[in-house]
C-alpha cells in the first residue's frame, strides 16, 4: 500500500474511533447545566481548520500564496459551499446531541446508515448506477443496523462512570439519540453528494486547500448565525467558552482533524481504504466501550449486527472493476 494512502487510513481509523469516545466523555462528565455549548465547538473547529488550511497552502505553494487566498473572495464558489457548510454545521451539532445519548458503539454501528443514504442521493442526482451486489451490501446494512438497535442488544453498565438511568428516562433519550443520527444520516448523505458535484463541475476552482479553506469559512458564518439564534443569550450571558475544559479542546483539535482527514482520504485513497476504516473505526470502538471503559454490555443480536454492518461496508466498497481488469488481463 503507498504511503499516503497508508497514512491517511491510519488517520481515519484513529480520528474516527478516538472521537465518539472522547466526545461522549465531554458530554457525561459534566452535568446539564454546566456542559459547554456545542454550536461554539462546532464554530471554533472550523476555525481551526481554516487556520490549518491556510497553514498548510503557506508551507506548499508560498509563492502562490496571495493568489490562492484571493480566490476565497469568490462570491459564487461561497454560495456554492454555504449549502454543504448549512448540512455540515447541522450535522456536527447533531453529532454532539447523539453521543450525549448513545454509547459510543451503538453510534458507530447505526452512523454508517449514511451509506444507505448516499447511495439514494447518488442515484438520485448524479445518476450513479449500482449492481445488484450493491444494493445487496446496503439491504444487509440496514438488517445490521436494525439487529444492533432491537430492544436489549446494547444495555448501560452498572459500573460504567454514568451509570443507569431510568428504563423511561433512558428510553427517551435513547431515541432522541437515534432520531439524531438518522438526521445526520440524511444530511451526511446529501452534503456528501452535493459536495462531489461542486467538486468535479468544471466551474470549481482552487487547490484541495482552498476548497477546505472555502467549504471552513462558510461553515463559519453558519455556524455563528446558528448560534446566535439558537444560543444567543446563553453566549452573551456565560460567555462563548464557558464549561470549555482540556477534554472540550481535544474534541474540537480532533473534529478539525478528522474533516482534513476525511479530505485527504478523498484525494490519495479508495473507496476499499474508506470501507476497512470504518469498519476497523467500530470494530476499536466497540472494544474499548465494552471491554476497556465498562461502558456498556453488548448482547448476542448487537454483535452479529455489528459483523453484518462491517460486513456490508466492505462488500460495497469492493472494487469489482479491479477483478474484471485481472480477467481480462488473464485472457
Amino acid at each position: 500500500m503507498e504511503r499516503p494512502k497508508l497514512y491517511s487510513l491510519i488517520g481515519l481509523v484513529v480520528q474516527s474511533s478516538v472521537l465518539a469516545l472522547t466526545m461522549r466523555y465531554s458530554r457525561t462528565s459534566q452535568d446539564k447545566e454546566h456542559r459547554y455549548s456545542t454550536s461554539s465547538a462546532v464554530v471554533i473547529s472550523e476555525m481551526m481548520k481554516v487556520i490549518i488550511c491556510i497553514l498548510a497552502m503557506a508551507f506548499t505553494a508560498r509563492k502562490t500564496l496571495l493568489s490562492q487566498l484571493s480566490t476565497l473572495s469568490n462570491t459564487r464558489e461561497l454560495v456554492k459551499s454555504s449549502v454543504p457548510a448549512l448540512l455540515y454545521t447541522v450535522q456536527n451539532n447533531l453529532l454532539f446531541v447523539a453521543v450525549t445519548y448513545l454509547d459510543a458503539a451503538t453510534f458507530q454501528v447505526t452512523y454508517q446508515l449514511k451509506i444507505l443514504t448516499t447511495a439514494v442521493f447518488s442515484v438520485c442526482f448524479l445518476r450513479r448506477k449500482l449492481d445488484i451486489i450493491h444494493w445487496s451490501a446496503l439491504v444487509m446494512l440496514t438488517c445490521g443496523v436494525g439487529l444492533a438497535q432491537i430492544p436489549g442488544a446494547v444495555k448501560c453498565s452498572p459500573d460504567s462512570p454514568g451509570g443507569c438511568q431510568p428504563e423511561g428516562e433512558r428510553s427517551r433519550d435513547t431515541v432522541l439519540g437515534l432520531v439524531s443520527v438518522l438526521a445526520m444520516c440524511v444530511s451526511s448523505g446529501f452534503a456528501g453528494v452535493y459536495t462531489e458535484k461542486i467538486l468535479k463541475s468544471a466551474g470549481s476552482t482552487g487547490s484541495l486547500w482552498v476548497k477546505n479553506t472555502r467549504l471552513s469559512v462558510s461553515s463559519v458564518l453558519v455556524g455563528l448565525l446558528y448560534l446566535y439564534s439558537v444560543e444567543g443569550e446563553v453566549v452573551m450571558e456565560r460567555g462563548l467558552l464557558y464549561g470549555y475544559q482540556a477534554i472540550t479542546w481535544l474534541v474540537i483539535l480532533q473534529q478539525a482533524a478528522l474533516g482534513l482527514l476525511t479530505a485527504l482520504v478523498m484525494k490519495y485513497a479508495d473507496n476499499i481504504v474508506k470501507g476497512f476504516a470504518s469498519s476497523i473505526a467500530i470494530v476499536i470502538t466497540t472494544f474499548v466501550s465494552s471491554v476497556i471503559l465498562a461502558d456498556l454490555q453488548l448482547s448476542c443480536s448487537y454483535l452479529v449486527g455489528a459483523s453484518v454492518v462491517m460486513g456490508s461496508a466492505l462488500l460495497y466498497n469492493v472494487d469489482r472493476n479491479s477483478d474484471l481488469r485481472n480477467s481480462d488481463a488473464v485472457v
